[in-house]
C-alpha cells in the first residue's frame, strides 16, 4: 500500500470522527476511526512520510484513550515520538514521550512509564540536555513514588551517565545518591558503596572537594560503605588531595583496580584525576597551603582497597 491509500483512510477516519445529522451520528466514532488512523499511520511510517505519520499516530492515540484504552494510547505516543526524532523535532519528543508516561500511569505501568521517559532523554540528551537531565529525574521519581526504584537501577546509571556527560557534576552526584540508596533497598551492597564512592569522585573532578568531603561523611552513616574497601580508599584519596600531592592521586588511581570497577562515565573521570587546582582544593579540605606534603601510599593494604 502506497501513501494514497493512507491518505484515503484518514479522510474516512475523520469522518467518522465528525458529526453528521444525515448519518444520525451525534458524536466521534471512534471504534471505527481508531484502527483507520493506525493502520494509516503505519503506512506513512513505512513511506517515511514522518510528519503525517505522527499525526496519524496522535490521533489513533487520542482513539485509543477515549475508548478507555490509556496502555495502548501510550505506546502509539511513542511511535509518534519516534517519528519526531526523524524530523528533527526534539521538543516534540519531549511531550509525546511525557503524555505517554501519563498515560502509562494512568494504566499501573509505573516502569513503562519511567522507561517511556528514559527513552525520551536519550534520543534528546546530545541537542538538548537540560530536558534529558529533566526527563532521567523524572523517570527516576516515577519509581521511587510507588516504592520501585529496585527495577530502575539501569535508568539511574543512564541518568548518572548523561550528567557527566554533559558537565552537570552537581546533578551527577546526587543522582549517584540516589542510586545508592535503590541498590541499598536492592541489597545490592557493592554497587552501593561504588555508587559513594562514584559520589566523591564526581564532586573532586569538578574541583568542589567542600561537597565531596561532605557527601563522604554522608555515606559514612551507612553501614556497609562504612566498613567497605571503598570508603578506606576514598579516605586515602582525601588525604592526597589534603596534601595537594598531585603524584600521590595519579599512584593511588593507577594502582587501585576498584576505581577501574566504577560505572564506565564515573570510571573515566577517575581516570583523569587530578584536574583543576589540587591546592585551592587541598585548602578547601584544610590542608595546607604551602609546598605539598607527600602521602606515603605504600603501606595501604592491598587487600582492603581491591
Amino acid at each position: 500500500m502506497d501513501t494514497a491509500d493512507a491518505d484515503k483512510l484518514m479522510k474516512k477516519a475523520n469522518k467518522h470522527c465528525d458529526p453528521s445529522f444525515f448519518s444520525m451520528r451525534l458524536k466521534a466514532d471512534w471504534e471505527q476511526a481508531q484502527p483507520m488512523y493506525e493502520r494509516a499511520a503505519k503506512i506513512y511510517k513505512a513511506a517515511k512520510c514522518y510528519d503525517k505519520a505522527r499525526y496519524a499516530f496522535e490521533r489513533a492515540a487520542t482513539g485509543q484513550e477515549r475508548q478507555s484504552s490509556p496502555w495502548q494510547a501510550g505506546k502509539l505516543l511513542e511511535q509518534a515520538a519516534g517519528c519526531s526524532k526523524e524530523i528533527g523535532d526534539f521538543t516534540h519528543i519531549v511531550e509525546l514521550s511525557r503524555k505517554a508516561a501519563q498515560l502509562y500511569k494512568e494504566a499501573g505501568r509505573n516502569s513503562a512509564a519511567a522507561e517511556a521517559l528514559s527513552k525520551a532523554a536519550k534520543l534528546i540528551e546530545d541537542r538538548n540536555p537540560q530536558d534529558a537531565s529533566a526527563l532521567y529525574l523524572e523517570a527516576v521519581e516515577v519509581m521511587e513514588d510507588e516504592g520501585q526504584e529496585t527495577m530502575a537501577l539501569d535508568i539511574f546509571r543512564q541518568a548518572i551517565g548523561s550528567h557527566i556527560k554533559n558537565g552537570h557534576y552537581i546533578d551527577a552526584m546526587n543522582m549517584l545518591m540516589r542510586f545508592a540508596i535503590a541498590c541499598d533497598a536492592a541489597h545490592a551492597a557493592s554497587s552501593q558503596c561504588k555508587a559513594y564512592l562514584g559520589a566523591v569522585v564526581v564532586g573532586l573532578y569538578s574541583g568542589n572537594a567542600t561537597e565531596a568531603w561532605a557527601t563522604y561523611q554522608d555515606a559514612l552513616g551507612v553501614d556497609a560503605f562504612n566498613v567497605s574497601s571503598e570508603a578506606l580508599v576514598a579516605d586515602s584519596l582525601f588525604d592526597a588531595y589534603r596534601a595537594a600531592d598531585e603524584a600521590a592521586i595519579k599512584k593511588l588511581i593507577l594502582s587501585k583496580p576498584i576505581f577501574t570497577e566504577l560505572d564506565n562515565q564515573v570510571s573515566k573521570l577517575a581516570r583523569k584525576l587530578p584536574v583543576g587546582d589540587v591546592k585551592a582544593m587541598a585548602s578547601q579540605l584544610g590542608g595546607a597551603q604551602g609546598p605539598a606534603a607527600v602521602i606515603d601510599t605504600s603501606d595501604l593494604n592491598e587487600e582492603d582497597l581491591t
